[in-house]
């Protein structure tokens, strides 16, 4: 324990803070959404998670196997935590005191499709945003994501909603108003391709005239992803779109997100396989998932 510098009173007197490391190192509390979970040692587990105030963060559960109160059935894949930390003294692991369960959003991890969109999104995560930079935008289009999912909603459907406004948070929305070439709004008198380079629309005459890579999207995945872009969260899900734009979009958002990231997004080839399945058991029971 040592004195830090004072301050002068009105009365001339001295004030001193008392500076203490206990102190520094005190508990803190944050909600987050547990994207990665591995072993550590017998009885640790390191847990990655992303939290509203603290962005994308690992820390270590120091005793998590053998937990009877702390940590049992809390730290689960999606689950959704209250947690006690401490901070490191120096970069590195935050500390996992405990934590209370919000929602373990079960039927994530119990029917194959829905985990696999889950498991896209938290890779997603892990890929576009940086460790300590927060985003509270971010966390609650996660979150709605796995709540929308778990209740049943098309997990199709709500995987390309999520990554779409994820893109965006992260500032990378792609133009789809209109060609990035000629300027024309998107109409039925053309057809419109996404270019992963730049993130934006070219139509099929400037694309022959320049011969560019690009994906063509039907006028209804245009409309529906152009909608997605301007409406609040909660009203997300009133969008219809049927399965087959659902494929076509999340085809093209993993295009120009495999060109931002410069690498591959392992979790997207398990979405399209799975997406004919309905209602599996247990994710492991068909085939094995993505691991995160």
């Amino acid at each position: 324990m040592h004195f830090l510098p004072g301050t002068k009173t009105a009365d001339s007197h001295w004030q001193f803070r008392i500076y203490s490391p206990a102190t520094e190192m005190s508990s803190r509390q944050t909600r987050g959404i547990i994207l990665r979970l591995t072993g550590h040692g017998e009885s640790d587990k390191i847990v990655t998670l992303y939290s509203p105030d603290l962005g994308r963060v690992t820390g270590i559960a120091k005793g998590a196997y053998r937990s009877k109160k702390r940590f049992v059935n809390k730290l689960e894949l999606f689950s959704l935590l209250d947690i006690t930390y401490r901070p490191p003294r120096t970069g590195g692991l935050i500390f996992l005191n405990e934590a209370e369960l919000e929602n373990p959003f079960l039927t994530l991890r119990s029917r194959h499709n829905r985990y696999t969109t889950a498991s896209l999104a938290c890779e997603l995560i892990m890929r576009f945003t940086g460790e300590h930079d927060p985003d509270p935008e971010i966390f609650a289009i996660l979150l709605w994501l796995l709540e929308s999912v778990n209740q049943g909603n098309q997990p199709l459907k709500t995987g390309a909603l999520f990554h779409l406004r994820l893109l965006k948070s992260c500032g990378y929305q792609p133009d789809l108003g209109r060609c990035c070439s000629c300027k024309i709004r998107v109409n039925n008198t053309r057809s419109f391709a996404l270019q992963p380079a730049t993130g934006s629309l070219i139509c099929n005459r400037c694309n022959s005239n320049v011969n560019t890579s690009g994906f063509f999207l039907s006028l209804q995945t245009i409309k529906f992803l152009q909608a997605a872009q301007q409406l609040h969260i909660n009203q997300l899900q009133r969008l219809q779109m049927s399965e087959k734009s659902a494929r076509e979009a999340l085809q093209i958002l993993y295009r120009y997100s495999q060109h931002l990231l410069q690498r591959d997004i392992h979790s997207w080839k398990f979405v399209l396989e799975d997406s004919t399945l309905k209602g599996e058991k247990n994710p492991a029971a068909k085939k094995r998932g993505p691991a995160l």
